[in-house]
This record gives C-alpha cells, sequence and structure tokens, in this order.
C-alpha cells in the first residue's frame, strides 16, 4: 500500500499532526511525527486541490485552516474538530506532566532517568484499528513518542541522560489520572567487613527482637541516613555463625531502598562505621544488582580456626588421626538448620587440617574447607548426622567452643 492511500485510509476521522505522523516515523530522520504529520497533510491538500486524491472519504475537519482555492466544494465541509480521534488530544497534557515531575524530581538526587506512561485504554484500541488499516510498515506507537518527548524535556530540564537498562529514577505519568508517580531505583553499595564480636547476627531479619544489633545494621543505619533512603536489604558472600567471628574480609552488598541522595562520601562511612568496634569495612563504592547474584553464588574456601573442648583426656599421638578428616565430608543438613534448609545430604572437602593441643581436653584446630562446610557439625558430628566427625575419630564427645573464619578467598572479578 502506497503511502498517499495509507494516509487517505486514516483520515477518514480527524487525527492530529503527532497521530497523522507516527503512522510513518519509519520514513525520514530528522523530523518529529508532529513535523512529519504536517509534511502529510499539506502534500495531500495539494492533492485534493488538484483533484488528484479522492476525498469522499476523508474527513474534511483534517483540513481545517487550509484555503482551497479550487476545490471550493470540498472547502465548504471543512469544520473545526475539537478533539484528534487516536489521541484525544493527550499530547496537549505533556506541558502539564512535565512540570508535575519536575517537581517531585527536585527532591531527589539522580544521574539517569527513564519516563514510561499510562493512556487511556481507548487509545490502544483505536491504535490497533488504524494499524489493521494501513499495517506497521511505518509506524511509532503513540506512547512510545510521548515516553520519547517527556523524556527529551526532563532530560534537558535536569541535565541527565536516559538509561533504558538501568535508570536511578523512572517517571511513571498517568495520563489517565493527571498525575505523576516516581520509581526511584535501588542504590547498591559493595563492600567488604570484619565481625569483630561474638554474639550478633549478620542479617536483622534472621532472629528478629533476640539481638540488639546486626552486621546489616551496624553498616546500613549510617548509609540509610545519609542517602535518606527507605529501608535497605543486606547481601553477604556467605555468612559466619552469630557466635563466630570473622576475622577477614568477607563481600557484601547493601541495597538501599528508594534513596534521594546517590552520592556518597564513602571514606567517611567507613569511619562511622568503624567507630562501633564490632564491624569493621572497607572498600565501600558503588554496585549494582549483578553483584548480588555473584557474591551470593560465591564458592570460595576458607579457613576457620576453632577451639573445641573434648569429654576425656587425649593423647597427643591420638591427634594425628584427625588428618583422616582431609577429603570429602557428607553432612546431612544440620539439626539446627533444619527447619529453614532442605533435608539432604551434601558433599564437602576438607582441604587441610592442623591441629594444636592446649591440654589434653582442649584442642585448637585450623581447618580449610569448601565453601559450604558446617564447622561445628564437622567437629561434633551432628549425631551421626556428618562423617566423618572429630568426636568419631577420637571416639569421645568434642564441642567446639570458640569459633572464628581466619581466611576468606576473595570473590572474582569484584
Amino acid at each position: 500500500m502506497k503511502l498517499i492511500e495509507k494516509s487517505v485510509k486514516i483520515l477518514d476521522n480527524h487525527l492530529c499532526d503527532h497521530c497523522l505522523g507516527s503512522q510513518f516515523a519509519g520514513l525520514l530522520s530528522g523530523f518529529s511525527n508532529k513535523e512529519r504529520g504536517k509534511i502529510i497533510r499539506n502534500f495531500l491538500a495539494m492533492l485534493i486541490e488538484n483533484g488528484e486524491v479522492d476525498y469522499s472519504k476523508i474527513n474534511p475537519s483534517n483540513f481545517y485552516g487550509f484555503k482551497f482555492k479550487q476545490n471550493k466544494e470540498f472547502s465548504k465541509k471543512i469544520k473545526k474538530s475539537e478533539k484528534c480521534w487516536l489521541c484525544e488530544n493527550v499530547f496537549d497534557k505533556i506541558d502539564s506532566i512535565v512540570k508535575k515531575a519536575s517537581k517531585k524530581l527536585e527532591k531527589i538526587e539522580f544521574n539517569s532517568l527513564l519516563v514510561g506512561s499510562k493512556l487511556p485504554e481507548e487509545i490502544f484500541k483505536r491504535e490497533e484499528k488504524i494499524w489493521e488499516k494501513i499495517g506497521i510498515e511505518w509506524c511509532e506507537s503513540i506512547k512510545n513518542e510521548i515516553n520519547r518527548k517527556i523524556g527529551i524535556r526532563l532530560g534537558n530540564i535536569f541535565n541527565k541522560p536516559a538509561d533504558f537498562k538501568r535508570p536511578d529514577v523512572v517517571v511513571l505519568a498517568d495520563f489517565v489520572k493527571n498525575k505523576v508517580e516516581l520509581q526511584i531505583n535501588s542504590l547498591f553499595i559493595f563492600g567488604f567487613y570484619k565481625k569483630m564480636v561474638r554474639g550478633i547476627p549478620q542479617s536483622k531479619w534472621g532472629t528478629p527482637g533476640k539481638y540488639k544489633t546486626s552486621i546489616q545494621e551496624i553498616i546500613a543505619k549510617p548509609i540509610v541516613k545519609a542517602t535518606k533512603g527507605k529501608n535497605n536489604k543486606f547481601s553477604g558472600s556467605g555468612r559466619e555463625d552469630i557466635d563466630a567471628r570473622c576475622l577477614d574480609w568477607r563481600a557484601f552488598v547493601i541495597e538501599i531502598i528508594e534513596p534521594k541522595i546517590r552520592k556518597i562520601d564513602f571514606k567517611k562511612m567507613q569511619r562511622i562505621i568503624n567507630k562501633s568496634k564490632k564491624v569493621k569495612v572497607r572498600g565501600l563504592r558503588h554496585s549494582d544488582k549483578s553483584t548480588v547474584v555473584r557474591i551470593k553464588t560465591e564458592t570460595g574456601e576458607k579457613t576457620y580456626r576453632v577451639r573445641v573442648k573434648l569429654s576425656k583426656k587425649v593423647e597427643k599421638k591420638d591427634l594425628k588421626k584427625l588428618k583422616k578428616l582431609i577429603g570429602f565430608i557428607e553432612q546431612r543438613t544440620p539439626n539446627r538448620v533444619s527447619h529453614r534448609r532442605a533435608d539432604i545430604i551434601r558433599k564437602r572437602m576438607v582441604k587441610d587440617l592442623k591441629y594444636k593441643q592446649i591440654n589434653k581436653k582442649i584442642l585448637e584446630l585450623r581447618i580449610k574447607a569448601s565453601a559450604g562446610l558446617y564447622i561445628k557439625e564437622l567437629v561434633t558430628g551432628d549425631k551421626g548426622r556428618t562423617k566423618p566427625s572429630v568426636s568419631e575419630i577420637l571416639g569421645c564427645e568434642a564441642i567446639p567452643k570458640e569459633l572464628d573464619v581466619i581466611h576468606i578467598e576473595k570473590p572474582k572479578n569484584l
């Protein structure tokens, strides 16, 4: 179908220049849809005037304001139309939407944006009817044009670029209710922490109300305050037990939800957090959601130091048997976490083990192991759920008294 034929077919109802031009958006670069619509309308008027187009099915209101010299018959039929049949003059509301969005955006800090819009369903239905008539060879949807126009306007006002993948803020323009809402996307901050004391959990959600604070809360509090965020989420590259210290640097990402400020003095944040003396942090920097996935799937080796109390005296020569622990360990999900973990048997590896006898009933073990090995159960045996174990090999009850993570293999590409 030729361009003129398509134009005539869709002008059986009154269309504004935006909606007329949007049907031919794929033709010629450097023009707006409104400019394309004007070009097509002017050209059609010339053809109607010259008698080259059958105008019997064209709505004359499409040519209101034109002064025909030759075609007086058509000229007499022309009357003003108040509304575009397709968009119902939705483009006239853009100025109002931009003002509303600007007022909201002035209150937050952002580096990039994206615009989305909600239009009346009737517009999409009418748009479908046009496409059924002439096809979609060159067309662009009204929604795309509106989003682009608002995005360009706001981008120019705030001197911020559009980001179609990870915008800091999404402007949601509701043309049905004539309002604007902002979707402020999360701020992700990567870093490393050490846990210097025992008795605090990693996450505030783990045991709510039972502990006064957590690693998450200590790190998040000053950052949430500085960014004026609404809430936060914490993800670590593994976790240590509540009663264990972490004396090497563990990678983490903290997600600040709905931050109003995105520029952070990371050195200042580190100083504030490190004053707690319970947790130390370093290497704070901006990150993204993909880092959360990477650190959660990290499988690096870890080295533990655990002090073990034995139920009976053991001679130093018998401790050599502990080397039997090096190799694969079969661990059924420990009793202490069975309420939140699937009850399965996992195979994990002890890669190295060193021991030191403090006295005949107390040992200190250094265990290098693959990620996911439960160290306490490696000591106790967990009533036979972990095999082999220190208890099984030494033939007595072995109880872990103090546990520290002393080395963590650093995550790759972080």
